[in-house]
């Protein structure tokens, strides 16, 4: 335990670097928000919920919404799978499509009237749903929030990365470090570690990990 808190420590210290961002700065012609399963089955109850995910509820709407009024496209990604997905041979079964769990938390789903773009995924990889750098959209900001760190969120942010570079496309991956989490199961899956190891690998693979997003 010693040295798992020694390794916490020494991560923590290396992202003590990392900058703070203002939403203002960034041109919402060229930024994309993608908020990364933010759904009833992760963020409230369900086989994969953690409270650790629900607690950023408030934080990720509000900055949700501060990016449409701004004219940013938001694109909020969310697993739904069928009842036999194949993803399911490594994890339980989740946030299957048409029930609760599938669906965005209320606060995130009300912004749909708004703008906000739902777009259903159903591997943990929502690049391989919906890639934005693939659409010719003109977009060189990609500003990255949710859950969780060590999965979904680090799959779709190193892979986006991967993308630009293999085509050589301009643009930058943001991961927003106080708006990413992941979950925590003592014995199995110590949650402050991965959240700082994927941190970390994130930033060794060219994603700019961030400290905050300033929205005022």
């Amino acid at each position: 335990m010693d040295n798992v808190k020694l390794a916490i420590e020494a991560i923590k210290v290396q992202l003590m670097g990392a900058e703070t961002i203002r939403l203002d700065d960034f041109d919402p012609d060229k930024t994309i928000l993608a908020v990364i399963d933010m759904n009833k089955g992760f963020a409230q109850a369900g086989a994969l919920y953690s409270p650790r995910v629900g607690r950023m509820i408030p934080d990720i709407v509000e900055l949700s919404e501060k990016a449409l009024l701004k004219g940013i496209k938001v694109y909020a990604y969310t697993d739904h799978h069928p009842e036999d997905a194949k993803e399911f041979s490594a994890y339980p079964s989740h946030c299957v499509g048409n029930t609760e769990e599938s669906e965005l938390v209320d606060p995130l789903a009300a912004l749909e009237v708004k703008g906000l773009t739902t777009i259903f995924k159903n591997s943990t990889n929502g690049i391989l749903a919906h890639n934005p750098a693939a659409m010719n959209l003109g977009i060189s900001s990609y500003l990255v929030v949710g859950c969780v760190t060590d999965i979904c969120v680090y799959q779709y942010a190193v892979t986006l990365r991967a993308y630009l570079n293999e085509h050589q496309l301009d643009g930058e991956v943001y991961v927003c470090e106080s708006l990413v989490q992941t979950f925590d199961i003592e014995g199995f899956h110590h949650g402050d570690l991965m959240h700082g190891i994927f941190l970390k690998s994130m930033m060794d693979n060219g994603v700019k990990v961030v400290k905050e997003i300033k929205i005022s």
